[in-house]
């Protein structure tokens, strides 16, 4: 067993770089391995042609516009000239006009007007400009040096049925937590029993088993009376769960978490519905009414805040629509914005949590000696149908 194997349960800690999970601002290992995925970074619905909007991704402070020809780009936050916010000017064609002196740049980053300048020199002045590209509803981005990695494709989302592209949460909290909780099924018998879950009667904590796999892990928690809930971790920050029954189909579900920064994370989630013809219809109506009823998705950080607080309850929620992201919320803000893992106590029901941690310090270790990483990723389709008893 190696260092990094041997330390998986301890601190997690800048002294041994590896370990370092938690900090993902430029220059950090874990930053860079990160980088060298393509992540979703915004909404598409939310992103009309011809508009700018700020990001911030992994401490890292960018431009984001849709071109009035409909295409979507990523450049630096700020203007060459005087350093103001390009998302204030304006978007003209495929270049972004500068707010304050109206310096003008390409897709590419490059300038290529200076107004007030009797002799531009465009040529030399160039930004910073990313990769984009466009699947499942939202907008992807390769934040990594040199060529882009392989677009990921995911077969079982070409089914037909209902996809929901559900508007992004942004949480107070490091995104190594919320990737711990995915890989940490037995949370869902506690956290999750009185929730849609608890309807399938999740009240005793289930085995859990899994393996490394070319994409990630498998997660198969077993539960009283043999069912199985099936989960796959894709490295580095996916999770996908299938199963979920609603109605006469199931659910596939990809749900990644992205660090804003070291203690800020966005997840974005993609449902596709196996539901179609008139159960599509009936679907799609229940949904709006179940979101019209629960109203702005920003009420899952003020009610889970007030639980923290300790001036409600959780039982006391009336609406359940959003009810397991308020509990997922109360679990994880409760171990602080950034967990304290050298004070942990891990036993066998944390397996996947440390097999999670042995992955990840491998993969970073290996980044930090310059040795090859581990090519994560799958063509083939995972079997859609198996985890449905969930």
């Amino acid at each position: 067993m190696d260092q990094a194997e041997q330390s998986v349960s301890g601190p997690i800690t800048r002294e041994v770089p590896w370990m370092d999970f938690v900090h993902t601002g430029p220059g950090t290992l874990a930053g860079r391995f990160l980088r060298s995925f393509w992540q979703p970074v915004y909404r598409a619905e939310d992103l009309p042609a011809g508009r700018a909007v700020p990001l911030r991704i992994m401490s890292e402070e960018l431009t984001l516009y849709r071109g009035e020809t409909g295409e979507p780009h990523l450049v630096a936050f700020r203007c060459a000239h005087r350093g103001t916010q390009l998302s204030t000017g304006w978007v003209e064609g495929d270049t972004i006009r500068c707010f304050y002196h109206g310096w003008v740049y390409d897709q590419n980053g490059q300038c290529v007007e200076q107004p007030a300048e009797p002799e531009p020199f465009c040529n030399r002045i160039k930004i910073k400009s990313y990769p984009v590209r466009e699947y499942l509803g939202l907008v992807f981005a390769y934040l990594g040096e040199g060529e882009p990695t392989p677009f990921p494709h995911y077969p079982e989302f070409d089914d037909e049925g209902v996809l929901e592209v559900r508007a992004p949460i942004y949480w107070p909290m490091n995104y190594f937590q919320r990737l711990e909780n995915s890989a940490d099924d037995v949370h869902v018998a506690f956290v999750h029993r009185e929730s849609s879950y608890g309807e399938h009667g999740l009240y005793a904590p289930p085995t859990v088993e899994g393996q490394e796999t070319d994409f990630g892990f498998d997660n198969m928690a077993i539960r009283p009376g043999e069912a199985v809930r099936a989960t796959y971790f894709h490295m580095p920050n996916i999770n996908r769960i299938k199963g979920h029954p609603i109605g006469a189909g199931w659910t596939d579900n990809l749900n990644w978490t992205v660090p804003v920064d070291d203690e800020h994370c966005a997840r974005f989630v993609v449902v596709l519905n196996h539901v179609t013809g008139a159960d599509a219809e009936a679907f799609r109506a229940k949904r709006r009414a179940q979101l019209e009823r629960a109203g702005d998705p920003t009420v899952i950080n003020e009610l889970a805040e007030r639980v923290l607080r300790g001036e409600l309850r959780i039982e006391e929620i009336e609406d359940r629509t959003y009810i397991v992201q308020i509990q997922d919320y109360v679990a994880l803000l409760g171990q602080g914005p950034i967990a304290n893992r050298s004070t942990e106590h891990l036993g066998q029901s944390d397996r996947l949590v440390t097999l999670l941690r042995t992955l990840w310090s491998r993969e970073l270790r290996a980044l930090a000696e310059g040795r090859p990483l581990k090519p994560w990723g799958r063509t083939e389709r995972l079997d859609a149908t198996s985890g449905a008893q969930s």
